[in-house]
């Protein structure tokens, strides 16, 4: 009897039009003013490679020259993502006025927030 109720309920129209979502309704999307300037706001992001690598990869881009800087990292830490930045990008280019993140875990720890 259970087996027929689970089969019925899978395959009821009207219970899956009906079923009430348990997903977190999106978040709204704010327009990014383009920048005026090269280096002025860059995106950073973790970018996973499919089938995965044993090392990650991290990238910066400069969202009006698309200017790219890419690297090969062991992990997706916030230790990692500050290291990274710092001697990739300000060290090497100065410090943007904007750095747009997904606001991943390791772009909102404390470490990061601080450079």
């Amino acid at each position: 009897r259970q087996v027929f109720l689970e089969k019925y309920v899978q395959q009821c129209h009207n219970c899956a039009v009906k079923k009430h979502s348990r997903r977190k309704p999106d978040g709204v999307l704010k327009p990014i003013p383009p920048p005026r300037g090269v280096w002025e706001t860059l995106a950073m992001d973790f970018l996973t490679i499919t089938p995965p690598l044993k090392t990650g990869n991290k990238y910066i881009t400069d969202l009006l020259s698309k200017f790219v800087i890419v690297k090969a990292t062991r992990d997706e830490t916030s230790i990692t993502a500050a290291k990274f930045f710092v001697e990739e990008a300000i060290l090497k280019y100065g410090a943007p006025i904007q750095l747009l993140t997904d606001k991943g875990p390791h772009f909102i720890a404390q470490l990061f927030n601080d450079i």
